[in-house]
């Protein structure tokens, strides 16, 4: 690795009578000379005073060892760090210096501590245990290490109805089990849901909500995520779980419509109370929403709390509804077209809009009589909303694009491409394939450099696994991205050392492509027809879309 000469910066010198904490002393691993570093942030980078080395302050707290920082926030910072006690990694939320300044705000941090390590949910993150290390109290937690909602939604539009709706029933349960424990979270937003895999969300930092809140309330001040805050917290009324819910509501409304149910030109007191008294209506923003989704979410949402959800199993039922319905649509085939009859006369008109208003009878003194027999009104109420409004879910993106890329509806297929993209997890191989399919589809159009940039995205993305078994594909998109990148021509002995079977082999479609879009056809007519010489890769989904795709490149087409 090249290094650069550049001078080290100014060193730091810490003064320990400045400071009201013990002082930490660290050797430096170089000289072995003492470091003052009490008043460093933890992994700060600092110099030896003796011998000049660079190093890395304050990377032990008590028996666990910093690795990395994971990230920021108001109550401090959260690192990846391994504990050699246990020998298991951990997340290690280090929190700000004066939140346990005196011997009172220690208690507050050690019970609340105490009675968030006591849930134990598969939806809640863990705590495994805490304490203070120079001054600064620590929670080692299970580490979560797949991104969050928040990371999903900063890089998708929409995210997916059926994801949101899971989503939303696993954080309910883990509030559920907090809230069995008498936690009230106080702080739900898409920053503190955080995915362990593809199907798996757990909600973070129970309890220190709480502790935030009353060092707001000292000064006058109301502590939460606008976005998501609950009306009666304005109002200085009551919390209880349905908060909780309110904020669960604001945060799905969001990842679903692409923007939170309330925007305000200021954040002040007043203009959130007047926009948070207005009623909310999810199919406004997003007028693709299933009823039953629209129905869930726009209750959650309600003003008055006593008009939200009264238990958390009954909103877990209807999210878990709300999706079955949402898969079952998707999953349903096709039917046939149906066909249009013209009514040419009056009294035919007249039976069929009598036939009509009398099924519509029959449909009402039915659910009538199911409202009257069900012991769940609730759900029967939401069966109601949902006999209107059904339409069929959209086929799978991915396959619509590679589809439109082979019919040469480039505008189309990075549409769909991108909807691809908005409905895969951050980081999984199905994101990355719609990453690389839709600079293909910039590639396709002849402009290079619009090309370019999402090649650029694909390349800062890095590996998304380190996994042997997902070497070969994460190395494809590498080398891919490094492709589209050139803005010489290639050369098919540029390409000797790379594979010609499985799916690295895609790298000669890429760059048969990149030639093609540069303008260079004798150098892509090589690339392209080496391309479709390689046996397919049974593991590829659009392979043959690729083959197609290159065969019409080929023919001048």
């Amino acid at each position: 690795m090249e290094t650069l000469d550049v001078p080290p910066p100014p060193r730091k010198v810490c003064r320990v009578e400045e400071s009201t904490f013990p002082a930490l002393i660290e050797s430096c691993p170089s000289c072995g000379g003492s470091i003052d570093v009490t008043d460093e942030l933890p992994l700060a980078p600092i110099f030896c005073p003796h011998c000049g080395e660079g190093l890395a302050a304050r990377r032990i707290f008590n028996n666990f060892e910093l690795i990395g920082l994971i990230g920021q926030g108001g109550m401090g910072s959260v690192f990846k760090a391994y504990d050699h006690t246990l020998a298991r990694m951990v997340a290690l939320k280090v929190l700000r210096r004066e939140m346990s300044a005196s011997e009172e705000e220690r208690a507050k941090l050690e019970q609340e501590a105490r009675v968030t390590a006591s849930v134990n949910h598969p939806h809640a993150v863990r705590v495994f245990s805490f304490g203070e290390a120079s001054g600064q109290f620590y929670l080692a937690m299970e580490l979560v290490e797949k991104g969050s909602l928040d990371d999903l939604m900063a890089i998708q539009t929409r995210v997916s109805e059926a994801q949101v709706l899971e989503i939303g029933a696993q954080i309910a349960q883990g509030l559920e089990a907090a809230a069995e424990k008498g936690l009230i979270h106080r702080d739900v937003k898409p920053g503190n849901i955080l995915f362990s895999d593809a199907h798996t969300t757990k909600i973070v930092d129970f309890g220190l909500a709480r502790l935030l809140e009353d060092e707001a309330g000292a000064r006058g001040e109301i502590w939460g995520t606008p976005y998501y805050i609950a009306p009666e917290r304005l109002n200085y009324e009551p919390e209880d779980f349905r908060s909780d819910i309110y904020s669960l509501g604001g945060t799905l409304f969001h990842a679903i419509a692409g923007r939170p149910p309330f925007e305000a030109e200021s954040a002040s007191l007043v203009a959130l109370k007047q926009i948070k008294s207005q009623p909310v209506s999810l199919e406004a923003f997003a007028p693709d929403v299933s009823p039953e989704t629209a129905y869930a979410i726009n209750r959650m949402l309600e003003k008055n709390p006593d008009d939200r959800y009264a238990s958390y199993p009954e909103l877990i039922e209807h999210l878990e509804f709300a999706r079955a319905k949402v898969l079952e649509r998707a999953a349903r085939p096709a039917g046939a077209k149906r066909e249009v009859v013209k009514v040419e006369t009056n009294r035919t008109k007249l039976y069929v809009t009598l036939i009509s208003v009398a099924a519509a009878l029959v449909l009402l003194l039915v659910g009538a009589g199911l409202f009257l027999t069900s012991g769940r009104p609730e759900i029967t109420a939401l069966r109601g909303v949902m006999m209107s409004g059904r339409q069929e879910m959209a086929p799978d993106p991915m396959a619509a694009g590679l589809g439109a890329l082979v019919a040469g509806d480039l505008g189309g297929a990075q549409d769909d491409f991108r909807k691809a993209a908005s409905v895969a997890l951050p980081g999984s191989a199905r994101a990355q394939w719609a990453a690389f399919n839709l600079a293909l589809a910039y590639a396709l159009t002849g402009d290079p450099s619009a090309a370019q940039e999402r090649w650029r995205s694909l390349a800062q993305a890095g590996l998304y696994s380190d996994r042997a078994e997902d070497r070969e594909l994460a190395n494809m998109f590498l080398d891919s991205a490094g492709f589209g990148l050139r803005t010489e021509p290639l050369l098919l002995d540029d390409l000797a050392r790379y594979p010609v079977t499985g799916v690295g082999s895609l790298v000669f479609f890429v760059a048969g492509v990149t030639d093609w879009s540069l303008g260079n056809k004798e150098e892509a007519d090589l690339l392209l027809a080496r391309f479709l010489e390689i046996d397919p890769a049974p593991e590829v989904e659009g392979w043959s879309s690729y083959r197609r795709v290159a065969e019409k490149l080929l023919s001048g087409g």
